[in-house]
């Protein structure tokens, strides 16, 4: 109902894509699984929307403890539905652009998240230059003036994990392949340690054209260990992919293009590593 209230045009341009309730069950059981045990969850989804992953969260948390749940949303059409829905459940909703926010003392061990699908050129050169900076601050990366708003999201919110913590996020595939997401994807291979990127197959897909197009990217706050491997997946879902491969941190660091994965094995490289 607040979607057909907004023109695709206005979504577009704010990179507003909803997250289906059925992908957001099926996230949230995974990141929870990721969880050592009964240690308490403590959740933030830094662009909230209405709600679709805290709702998860409810439904999938089981017997773990919730310790504390925050969220955050720059747009007052969704973020103010999801205050009057959520605050009783435990969610604390913050009226406010998460690039501009401070992070808190404790950190979050269970981050999930949707980020806004913002292409660069939607964004005005002096944000760019605010973001490439502030990103920059919390991981050591400078990305690139390409990159979408979505991987300042990713980067930002290195600050406001905890040690151990699990991040799952769904984001444009695409960074996968092009040469604006090889900072991104040397965060992801050398800051913390990625467990899982998750594909979807266009054939057999519940969902829309951009999250057809999307990842599930797994990792967890800690420095990867020696001999590291990550997961790729594709078609099904997480508990049952249709294709699995594990390959190695070093190797997918000459590869340029992680899309081949997991249905195509490493080839010979040539390239300077990430």
């Amino acid at each position: 109902a607040l979607d057909a209230t907004k023109t695709a045009l206005e979504r577009n341009k704010l990179g507003q894509f909803a997250t289906p309730t059925v992908l957001a069950r099926e996230i949230l059981a995974y990141g929870l699984s990721l969880l050592p045990g009964d240690k308490p969850v403590r959740f933030l989804d830094p662009a909230l929307g209405t709600g679709a992953f805290f709702s998860a969260l409810l439904e999938t948390l089981k017997n773990k403890p919730l310790s504390i749940a925050k969220g955050y949303e720059v747009d007052s059409h969704y973020g103010l539905p999801a205050r009057d829905l959520w605050t009783g459940a435990g969610l604390k909703v913050e009226l406010e652009d998460f690039t501009r926010a401070t992070p808190p003392g404790p950190g979050f061990n269970l981050l999930i998240c949707n980020p806004p699908y913002v292409r660069h050129h939607h964004l005005e050169s002096s944000e760019k230059l605010r973001l490439q900076e502030k990103s920059k601050a919390a991981t050591g990366i400078k990305l690139s003036g390409l990159a979408g708003l979505y991987c300042h999201f990713l980067a930002l919110s290195h600050r406001w994990m905890s040690g151990g913590g699990i991040a799952g996020w769904l984001i444009p595939r695409e960074f996968m392949d092009v040469n604006y997401g090889g900072e991104l994807k040397r965060y992801l291979l050398n800051e913390v340690t990625l467990l899982r990127i998750h594909r979807f197959d266009p054939n057999n897909v519940q969902f829309d054209d951009a999250l057809v197009s999307s990842a599930v990217v797994w990792f967890k706050k800690e420095k990867p260990p020696v001999g590291h491997t990550v997961e790729f997946t594709y078609g099904g879902t997480h508990a049952a992919p249709a294709i699995s491969r594990r390959i190695s941190s070093d190797e997918l660091a000459k590869e340029a293009k992680w899309t081949r994965f997991p249905r195509l094995k490493i080839r010979a490289k040539t390239k300077t590593p990430i």
